[in-house]
């Protein structure tokens, strides 16, 4: 299933406006792991700004997407592309294209921001060091300047008591609410959120969620979503794409999604989760 498309504010195909380039494309990708295909041929887009949530039952391939965005997982074949450039592949100046080098990779994730499920946070920094390490080292940022950018950012998670805490000393909401801050100090035009709530105890879940909610409501960033609280998805979802066994099976907006699943699969997945 094609996910290019341009749609009006009903989620409707508008064929009067031009079509957007995607800042997010895939094409055609799959991903093997010796016999075993667990991304099936994906095209998909995601636009700037747009938040695209991704569902399915677990071993559907949504991890895996995430994590070849991120630069983690290479495609087995087809194309990604960030903002037009493709992220596998580079254009030597003969105009040959080749695998991408390193250089080109850690360029091209300097785009992309992602929060895992578990939290990799360095722990012998305290929370302050750990946000402020990647605009250094990578951004080359001045420390006060890299300060006062991992200050605001804990800020608006909701830490700025605990900027001199070590990580031992959080609870599982707020590593991951550090672990948010650190990767949106990079400024990334695009945040991928894999399951970000699975390793919290049920308490701690709310406190995480409402974090990334705020974000998504007051930033422009695109955001891919890949979560199992269907609510969540719901309120914060601009479009909601449901995969199962590496393919894309349906896709909508969360209404329509919610309110009049089409697929069989859609409709038994919604079922269990009464």
């Amino acid at each position: 299933m094609n996910s290019q498309m341009v749609a009006d504010n009903n989620g409707k195909p508008n064929a009067g406006a031009p079509p957007k380039e995607p800042l997010v494309l895939y094409e055609n990708v799959t991903k093997s792991y010796g016999e075993l295909e667990v991304i099936k041929g994906i095209d998909l887009a995601l636009q700037a700004g747009e938040k695209l949530a991704m569902i399915g039952p677990s071993g559907s391939g949504k991890t895996t997407l995430g994590r070849m965005l991120m630069t983690l997982e290479k495609p087995t074949s087809g194309r990604i592309l960030v903002a037009g450039e493709s992220l596998w592949t580079m254009q030597t100046s003969s105009g040959k294209t080749v695998a991408a080098s390193e250089q080109h990779l850690r360029r091209m994730r300097n785009h992309i921001g992602m929060v895992f499920q578990h939290f990799n946070l360095f722990p012998h920094l305290r929370v302050i060091d750990n946000v402020m390490l990647a605009p250094c080292s990578v951004l080359k940022l001045s420390k006060e300047e890299a300060r006062e950018r991992a200050v605001n950012m804990l800020e608006k998670v909701g830490l700025a008591g605990k900027l001199d805490e070590f990580p031992s000393r959080l609870s599982g909401g707020q590593k991951q609410r550090v672990a948010i801050a650190r990767a949106l100090v990079m400024q990334p035009k695009v945040m991928v959120f894999d399951e970000v709530t699975s390793a919290l105890d049920p308490e701690l879940v709310g406190e995480v969620l409402e974090v990334i909610k705020e974000i998504a409501e007051e930033s422009d960033m695109a955001m891919l979503l890949i979560t199992h609280e269907m609510d969540f998805a719901r309120d914060v979802a601009d479009r909601i794409i449901f995969g199962a066994d590496g393919r894309i099976v349906e896709e909508g907006t969360p209404d329509r999604i919610f309110g009049q699943p089409r697929s069989e699969r859609l409709k038994s997945f919604l079922k269990r989760l009464e």
